[in-house]
C-alpha cells in the first residue's frame, strides 16, 4: 500500500564530504524511548517538480514534469539528546562537556543521512529514506507554567534534502528520496543510507 501510518522510528547519520556514510559516527536512532527522544511526526515535500507546459497550435503541445523540486522534510522530534541536536544542527559547543552551545556565524550544519519509518495498512514496513541533505532547527519557544497538566511539545526541525549516489544490489542512481516496503527491502535500504557499524577513527586502536 501506498499510504503510511504511524511513526516509529527516525535514524540518523553524518555523512563524509563525499556523501558516504561516516562509519567512524553513530548512527542515532529516535524510537521513543524515555530520555533518548521520539519522532512524532514527518511531513515529505517538494518530490513533484512543477509542471511546465509549452503550446503550439493553441493547444498544450509538451509537457515537462521529469526530476523533482525542492525537497524537503518538516520533522516533529519530541526530547531530542542535547549531543545528538548539537551535532545536527552543527552547533559550537564550550567546556568540557559541552553544556554550553550556541548559533553563530561558525554554525554549519554536517551533510546526514535520515530514513524514517513507518508501517503500512496491514502492519508492514514502510521507510523513507533522504539520502543526503542538512537539519535546522529556526526557533525556540518559552512559556509560564499555568494549573493546567503539562504536555510536552515536539521540536520543529527542517531537513533539507541534496542529490547523493546511491547503490542497492547492481543498480547505482543519482536520488534524493527512496521509500522501500517489507521488512527485508527496509533493512536493505537503511544499510545502503546509513552505512554499517561504527568503526575506529584513523590512529585509534581496537
Amino acid at each position: 500500500m501506498a499510504e503510511t501510518y504511524g511513526f516509529s522510528t527516525l535514524s540518523t547519520r553524518v555523512l563524509k564530504s563525499d556523501l558516504t556514510p561516516d562509519t567512524t559516527k553513530e548512527i542515532h536512532v529516535l524510537e521513543g524511548d524515555q530520555k533518548k527522544g521520539g519522532p512524532t511526526s514527518f511531513e515529505l515535500t517538494g518530490l513533484s517538480k512543477e509542471v511546465q507546459k509549452v503550446f503550439a497550435g493553441d493547444r498544450e503541445y509538451w509537457i515537462s514534469a521529469k526530476g523533482t523540486g525542492t525537497v524537503a522534510a518538516n520533522f516533529g522530534l519530541l526530547d531530542v539528546p542535547v549531543k545528538i541536536e548539537q551535532e545536527l544542527l552543527g552547533l559550537v559547543t564550550f567546556g568540557a562537556d559541552g553544556g554550553i552551545d550556541g548559533f553563530g556565524d561558525k554554525t554549519e550544519p554536517p551533510y546526514v543521512a535520515t530514513v524514517a519509518e513507518a508501517e503500512d495498512l496491514y502492519g508492514e514496513p514502510v521507510a523513507f529514506a533522504m539520502l543526503a541533505g542538512k537539519f535546522n532547527r529556526d526557533g525556540y519557544s518559552l512559556a509560564t507554567k499555568t494549573d493546567e497538566d503539562f504536555t510536552p511539545e515536539a521540536g520543529e526541525y527542517v531537513f533539507n534534502a541534496i542529490t547523493r549516489n546511491i547503490t542497492i544490489g547492481e543498480k547505482t542512481e543519482k536520488m534524493k528520496v527512496l521509500r522501500a516496503f517489507g521488512a527485508d527491502n527496509v533493512k536493505a535500504l537503511k544499510t545502503a543510507v546509513l552505512g554499517g557499524a561504527v568503526t575506529p577513527s584513523s590512529g585509534v586502536g581496537h
